[in-house]
């Protein structure tokens, strides 16, 4: 049986290729292999899992496979990002809800629906691509397979029909590819980027593209400037002095001085829109972290933000006086063992909540 090799394109963020094919029996593994890993599955929770349960399990992971706890395995750096773009959407109930619609193609959900893809799965075992795939072929409802002929020529006699289909499409679009490197600081706003594309049959043109506020690391931004035409950008996002990203909420390490973590004080937080006042509560322990509501980076496609998260590094005294160091001594001679500052059982994470 001759081999048919597709290169039709199935989505407009993602190329989705489906491979060569041996007959029939091959269709289903080239469907699984369309599929895109699971969400939930990357972050390891049910699908029926809480958005508190998602949030933890979304820390947990993003602790364990952050790059700077891995610095030199690039496995865990890579699946790190898939676990932040995992709760980027599963993490957001209305993307959420469209995930578990429509799968891997939650960002076409209104173009799914209008095609009939409602009736399409979600992720899931034997699930996942969440559409329709008679309704995108122009198959007949109720899943019959005249999409696949009608793509694929017909079967064996269609063979050269498919290739001069595909070298026409190939002939006719024009793909180009790039990145853009953006700051942190270009994320929380959004930022514009003037790209410049062309080829010996089109000339050389200039393009305007929209870099959309809170967009993740690794996403793909695709452009149409006409119908001959497409470019594909790959977002990369430049490291910040101060912050750690994770998703759309910040991780900040904060400096307090001794005494201040003992007697409590005040300190001062960066965020992304400048430096903020943190009382610090007598007795703080090293490592304690407070969340700042809203501080964080903004979701995309939504008017919502994340949290800042501001972890405490007690700064001790590099050089002490003679009296500081007998005061010292007098205090350890004393042999008393404070209470206050302790870890909450109920807390493991030392978390606290401040507005």
């Amino acid at each position: 049986m001759p081999r048919i090799e597709s290169d039709v394109v199935l989505s407009i963020d993602y190329e989705l290729r489906s491979p060569l094919l041996t007959g029939d029996s091959a269709i289903s593994k080239s469907i699984k292999r369309l599929m895109a890993q699971n969400y939930y599955e990357l972050l390891g929770i049910n699908k029926s899992a809480s958005e508190k349960d998602i949030k933890t399990a979304y820390r947990r992971m993003a602790r364990k496979l952050h790059p700077d706890v891995n610095p030199n395995d690039d496995r865990a750096q890579e699946q790190f990002k898939k676990v932040n773009e995992a709760y980027e959407v599963v993490g957001d109930p209305a993307r959420r809800k469209d995930y578990d619609q429509f799968g891997e193609n939650w960002k076409h959900a209104d173009q799914m629906r209008n095609m009939g893809g409602g009736r399409g799965r979600g992720p899931g075992p034997g699930g996942g691509m969440g559409f329709n795939l008679g309704d995108l072929f122009g198959g007949q409802a109720g899943g019959q397979a005249g999409g696949f002929e009608n793509l694929f020529g017909g079967g064996m006699g269609g063979h050269a029909q498919q290739q001069q289909q595909q070298q026409q499409q190939r002939q006719q679009t024009a793909k180009h590819q790039g990145s853009i490197d953006v700051s942190l600081d270009e994320v929380y706003t959004g930022t514009k980027r003037q790209i410049s594309i062309g080829s010996a049959r089109t000339g050389k043109r200039n393009l305007e593209v929209d870099v959309p506020k809170g967009v993740p690391d690794g996403r793909k931004i695709v452009v149409h400037p006409d119908s001959n035409s497409e470019l594909t950008l790959t977002v990369k996002v430049r490291a910040h002095k101060n912050f750690t990203r994770e998703g759309a909420d910040l991780r900040a390490d904060i400096s307090v001085p001794l005494l201040d973590a003992i007697l409590g004080g005040e300190a001062e937080v960066p965020t992304m829109t400048g430096r903020i006042a943190l009382n610090i509560p007598a007795g703080t322990q090293n490592g304690r972290s407070f969340k700042i509501k809203g501080k964080g980076l903004p979701k995309m496609n939504s008017d919502k933000h994340g949290d800042l998260f501001a972890t405490v590094k007690v700064r001790l005294p590099e050089y002490l006086s003679e009296e500081e160091e007998k005061l010292y001594a007098q205090l350890r001679g004393l042999g008393v063992k404070g209470s206050r500052g302790q870890s909450d059982p109920d807390n493991p994470d030392n978390e606290e909540d401040v507005e």
